[in-house]
């Protein structure tokens, strides 16, 4: 634990510290210069609890993160903006979100191989990888500027690790999806969620979909009321998806 007084050096030998700059440099194409917000972005991932650690420095952290997911907006946003001059508002943002979702974030910072720089620690959640990418970022608007971070999302992310075309196709919401869908074809839909208590140490959600004019009802279990509806939503677009197949089979 960290002593009022203390530094993150005292958890880091000196081998380690060269480990970690000669790593992170790999991932920044720089070399960065200000150490005292190389070591409050990574304080993050050294410690499990929240309690084990100077808060000065979590809040810091906390600041960085902030900072590089709004950065990372802004950047995607005007890059979108000139790459599709004619889509709307709407599609813009849907194609944005599948971009900074956590789960896409967290597979890119594997990509850039941020998991290294972590020194054999062990990694509680992905959510981390994604989290410490966008605290990344910050950090590189204080070492740099705008300009730099512009440069690193352009040419580490959205150069190197996404595919626009592939993003476009991918359905970012089962429950948007399927919604839509019934919408287009103006039938009714039905969602109901409800709380089950089968497992005494985790809360878990059971979902209904029901479209009663094509005899579509589906269910979804999921430790969030989101994550059930997702998977209630899947099931039923899955239905949608081997009716309309079976339909193009027979005109064929």
């Amino acid at each position: 634990m960290l002593s009022e007084n203390g530094t993150i050096f005292e958890k880091f030998e000196k081998n380690d510290y060269s480990i970690l700059v000669s790593r992170l440099i790999k991932i920044l194409g720089f070399c960065p210069k200000n150490t005292r917000f190389l070591k409050e972005v990574f304080i993050y991932s050294f410690y499990k609890k929240k309690g084990n650690l100077n808060q000065n420095y979590f809040i810091n952290f906390q600041r960085l993160e902030f900072l590089g997911d709004a950065i990372l907006n802004s950047i995607i946003s005007h890059f979108l903006c000139k790459k599709f001059p004619d889509k709307k508002e709407g599609e813009l943002t849907i194609i944005r979100s599948k971009i900074v979702c956590r789960r896409n974030l967290n597979e890119i910072s594997k990509k850039l191989t941020i998991a290294d720089i972590f020194l054999d620690k062990p990694i509680i959640s992905d959510n981390i990888l994604g989290n410490t990418l966008e605290a990344l970022i910050g950090f590189i608007d204080f070492e740099i500027g705008y300009q730099g971070c512009e440069d690193f999302v352009h040419k580490k992310i959205l150069h190197t690790h996404v595919n626009i075309e592939k993003l476009q196709n991918e359905i970012f919401s089962y429950k948007v999806w399927i919604i839509e869908w019934s919408q287009k074809k103006k039938f009714f839909i039905n969602f109901k969620t409800f709380r089950e208590n089968k497992n005494q140490n985790k809360i878990i959600y059971l979902s209904e979909f029901t479209i009663s004019e094509c005899g579509i009802k589906t269910k979804g279990r999921g430790f969030s009321k989101k994550k059930s509806e997702e998977m209630a939503a899947k099931e039923a677009y899955l239905i949608v998806q081997r009716t309309m197949q079976k339909k193009n089979k027979k005109i064929v």
